[in-house]
C-alpha cells in the first residue's frame, strides 16, 4: 500500500518554480486516485506515456516497478534530465505515428494519464501500440476528463462549451477530443481490451460552486450535484484500469471515424503509422 499523505511535499521536491507546484496542486488528487490503481504486489515493467518527471520521480520510489518514460517530441531522441540528483532518460516519439520503439510483449504496465484527449489525429493508433507492447495479460490505466461531467452539464446549460480545457496554446498540447466513460470502453474493447476498473471522480473541482441567481437556478445547481455524488459517470475525470485480452478488434471503429474504406485508405496512401 502506497502512503499518500505526503505526496504533495515529495512532488514539489521536484518542481522548481510556482507554477510547476501549481500544476502539481491542481492535478494531486488525480495522481492519488491514479496511484491507488497501480499494482504493487511484484515488480513490473512499466512503460509512462506522457511522462511527468516529478511524478515519475515519486512513483520510482514508492514502488518496485522498472520505469521507461516517455514524452512528445522529437522521435528517436532520447533526452536525460537529471532531477535533485536523480537522473531519468526520457524517450520521445510521436504516439499517433510512430511505431513505439520497443519489442512485443515488452511491458506488464502501461500508464497513459491525462493523454488521449490530446490526440487530434489518430489515437487507436496508439492504442493499438500499446496493445502490441503489452504483455498477454497486460494491464493499461488509462485517465481522461469526462466530457459529460455534471459540471459540463451545467456549463452547457449556461451556453458555454462543455470541455474541461479547450484553449489554444500555439502547441500540440492542448484537448482536441474529450470523452466519456462509455466512450472509452468502447476504446478499449475495440482495442483488445476489458476495463476491470471504470469510474469517475471529481478530482479537479471537488467543490466547484457555479454563480447563480435565483431559485431556480440553485434548484439546478443542487441537483447537478446531487448527481455528481450519486452517479458513477458524472465526476471530472475518468479512470480506467484495462486488461490486454488478445490483439486490436477493430482499428478504425465508425462510431469514432470517418474514414472510406481500409482499402480505399491504403490505394491512397492513408493508413496512418511509420516504421
Amino acid at each position: 500500500m502506497i502512503d499518500l499523505n505526503c505526496m504533495e511535499d515529495e512532488l514539489n521536491r521536484y518542481v522548481g518554480s510556482e507554477a510547476g507546484r501549481g500544476y502539481v496542486r491542481n492535478h494531486l488528487l488525480r495522481y492519488m486516485e491514479m496511484i491507488k490503481l497501480i499494482p504493487v504486489h511484484e515488480p513490473l515493467a512499466v512503460l509512462d506515456i506522457g511522462a511527468f518527471i516529478p511524478l515519475a520521480a515519486y512513483l520510482r520510489r514508492v514502488t518496485p516497478h522498472s520505469y521507461t518514460w516517455h514524452s512528445h517530441g522529437e522521435s528517436g531522441k532520447k533526452t536525460e534530465i537529471t532531477i535533485q540528483g536523480e537522473a531519468f532518460t526520457v524517450q520521445s516519439f510521436d504516439v499517433e505515428l510512430d511505431r513505439f520503439p520497443f519489442d512485443d510483449s515488452s511491458f506488464d504496465l502501461v500508464l497513459c494519464s491525462e493523454v488521449v484527449e490530446h490526440l487530434g489525429l489518430d489515437p487507436f493508433f496508439m492504442l493499438a501500440e500499446i496493445n502490441r507492447v503489452l504483455k498477454p495479460e497486460g494491464v493499461l490505466l488509462l485517465s481522461t476528463p469526462n466530457v459529460v461531467s455534471a459540471r459540463n452539464a451545467w456549463k452547457m446549460l449556461l451556453g458555454f462549451s462543455p470541455y474541461l480545457y479547450a484553449s489554444f496554446t500555439l502547441t500540440r498540447d492542448r484537448h482536441n477530443r474529450e470523452y466519456s466513460a462509455f466512450e472509452v470502453a468502447s476504446m478499449l474493447l475495440h482495442s483488445g481490451f476489458k476495463a476491470e476498473r471504470l469510474f469517475t471522480s471529481n478530482v479537479y473541482f471537488p467543490r466547484i460552486r457555479f454563480p447563480s441567481r435565483g431559485f431556480l437556478r440553485q434548484c439546478a445547481i443542487d441537483l447537478l450535484f446531487k448527481l455528481n455524488r450519486t452517479s458513477q459517470w458524472r465526476g471530472d475525470c475518468i479512470f480506467a484500469l484495462a486488461r490486454k485480452t488478445g490483439p486490436v478488434v477493430e482499428r478504425y471503429p465508425r462510431e469514432f471515424y470517418d474514414l472510406p474504406s481500409a482499402h480505399s485508405m491504403k490505394f491512397r496512401g492513408c493508413v496512418h503509422g511509420r516504421a
